[in-house]
């Protein structure tokens, strides 16, 4: 049996804005996902829908229609946080859709965070930056430091 216990839900203001601080976002036509690696071995959500989505029918029909498209995922990341903010367009939206929006989005942000946390290389593509270093005498100005221009094409 599938379930969706408190161990798996965002449910303090701290936990929504850490993640929504230092993660990483993506925006999508029904959503907006932001997520944070945490190094747990569980993953947790929180959902947000503001009234600009509706009343409280409206925006509580949403968060339960993406509560169960994560609740029955068999494939969810681990060591993440998650914050997914609804948009207006997600009210119309067919479950489908909005399970495919859903997929895609977290796709797309682990693939965005990932990107984020590899390191980066320590040269550039045009080589180090290098700078002579000049003998100055009493008085002078020293030399402006500029940095190699790329090639024209």
């Amino acid at each position: 049996m599938l379930e969706f216990p408190k161990k798996q839900r965002l449910l303090r203001r701290l936990e929504f804005t850490q993640t929504m601080d230092a993660g990483t976002k993506t925006v999508m036509p029904y959503m907006v996902l932001m997520v944070r690696r945490t190094g747990d071995l569980t993953s947790r959500i929180g959902f947000i829908v503001s009234k600009k989505v509706g009343g409280s029918v409206e925006r509580n029909s949403v968060k339960r229609r993406l509560r169960e498209i994560y609740r029955t995922m068999t494939d969810k990341p681990v060591g993440t946080d998650w914050v997914v903010i609804a948009r207006g367009p997600a009210l119309g939206a067919e479950f489908t859709e909005l399970e495919a929006s859903f997929r895609e989005g977290m796709r797309r942000a682990l693939m965005a965070l990932e990107r984020r946390e590899k390191p980066r290389a320590q040269t550039s593509s045009t080589g180090p930056l290098i700078i002579p270093i000049s003998v100055r005498r009493e008085g002078e100005r020293p030399p402006i430091a500029t940095s190699p221009q790329p090639d024209s094409l």
